[in-house]
C-alpha cells in the first residue's frame, strides 16, 4: 500500500457465486476469534481500502477484507451485480470461511451491501459499521448515472483516460497528497478490463431500482436492530454528510463520527481516528 506502512496481509481465495474471490486476513488466527468482514467501496479493492486502517484495530480480533466480484483480484463474472447477487456472495463467503457470526464493516457501495446482508440475516451480523455508506442519501446526479447506465451501458465499454482516473480519485479525498501514486496505478490499471467496465455498469444500472425504492431498501435495512457505527467525512463530494440524517432515520440508535479531514476515503486520510472509533465500537 505505502512505505510507510509496513503491513501484510495473509492472503488467499474463496469460492462464491461461481466466481473466485480474492481474501485477505490480517488479525487473531484463533477458531474462537470474533471476525469482522470488510467490504470495500465502487472502483476500490481490499489492499487500497483497509491496509491503513486494520493494523490500527484491535489484534485479537480476525479480519477478513474481501475483493467484492468485479474488482480488484477477484474473478469479474457475467453477473447480475445487483443486490440479492452481492447478498448470496457474502452469504457464501461467509459460509466458505465458516463464519457463523460476525461484524459486517462497509465503505459506501460496501457499506450498502453490508447494511443490505444485515436486514436480511440479522442473527449472523453482531456489529455493522458503516463509513460513508451508498444507499442511503439520494443526490440528483446519483439518479443521473444510475439512469443512464439502466438505459445505455455501452457508455462504460470504452476505456476511461488516465486523468479521467486521476481526478476521480483526487475528488474522493479532501487533500489529494494522501493519495498513494501506486492507487492511481492500480486503478487505472483494473480500468483497462472491460469485464470490470461491465461490473461497474451493472452495479450503477441496477442502482437506479434502488434510488426509486428507497423507502423499501430502508425499511430492510432496518431489520438489522443489532449495533451500529457510521462515519462519514465531512468534506465527502461523492456521498455528503447529509445522508447521515437518512442513516438515523433507519437506524435511530447509531452511533455517528464526523471526520473533520476528510473526504469520501476517511480510511486513507484519518485512518487512526476511524480506526479509534472501530475499535471501541468492535469492543462493545
Amino acid at each position: 500500500m505505502s512505505p510507510t506502512v509496513p503491513f501484510t496481509w495473509r492472503t488467499g481465495h474463496v469460492r462464491a457465486a461461481g466466481a473466485t474471490l480474492a481474501v485477505y486476513e490480517s488479525g487473531s488466527c484463533a477458531s474462537d476469534a470474533p471476525v469482522a468482514l470488510l467490504l470495500h467501496g465502487l472502483g476500490y479493492w481490499s489492499e487500497a481500502a483497509w491496509s491503513r486502517v486494520v493494523p490500527q484495530l484491535d489484534s485479537q480480533l480476525r479480519y477478513v477484507a474481501l475483493d467484492l466480484p468485479g474488482f480488484g483480484a477477484s474473478e469479474k463474472p457475467a453477473a447480475p451485480y445487483d443486490a440479492a447477487y452481492f447478498r448470496a456472495v457474502i452469504g457464501e463467503v461467509a459460509s466458505s470461511l465458516g463464519l457463523e457470526r460476525f461484524a459486517l464493516i462497509g465503505h459506501s457501495l460496501g457499506g450498502f451491501i453490508a447494511a443490505d446482508y444485515a436486514g436480511f440475516h440479522p442473527h449472523r451480523v453482531s456489529h455493522l459499521a458503516l463509513i460513508a455508506p451508498a444507499g442511503f442519501s439520494r443526490e440528483a446526479r446519483h439518479v443521473v448515472f444510475a439512469l443512464a447506465a439502466a438505459i445505455a451501458p455501452w457508455m462504460f465499454s470504452r476505456r476511461p483516460p488516465r486523468r479521467l482516473v486521476r481526478y476521480t480519485l483526487e475528488r474522493s479525498v479532501a487533500d489529494r497528497s494522501v493519495l498513494d501514486p501506486a492507487i492511481e496505478d492500480r486503478a487505472y490499471q483494473l480500468l483497462q478490463d472491460a469485464a470490470g467496465r461491465r461490473a461497474l455498469a451493472g452495479i450503477y444500472g441496477n442502482a437506479f431500482g434502488a434510488l426509486a425504492r428507497r423507502s423499501v431498501v430502508h425499511a430492510g435495512f432496518a431489520r438489522y436492530r443489532g449495533p451500529v457505527l457510521c462515519a462519514w467525512g465531512a468534506h465527502d463530494r461523492f456521498a455528503p454528510q447529509r445522508g447521515l440524517r437518512d442513516v438515523v432515520r433507519v437506524y435511530p440508535h447509531a452511533q455517528t463520527l464526523v471526520l473533520s479531514r476528510s473526504g469520501h476515503q476517511p480510511m486513507i486520510e484519518e485512518p487512526a481516528a476511524l480506526a479509534a472509533a472501530l475499535r471501541a465500537f468492535l469492543a462493545s
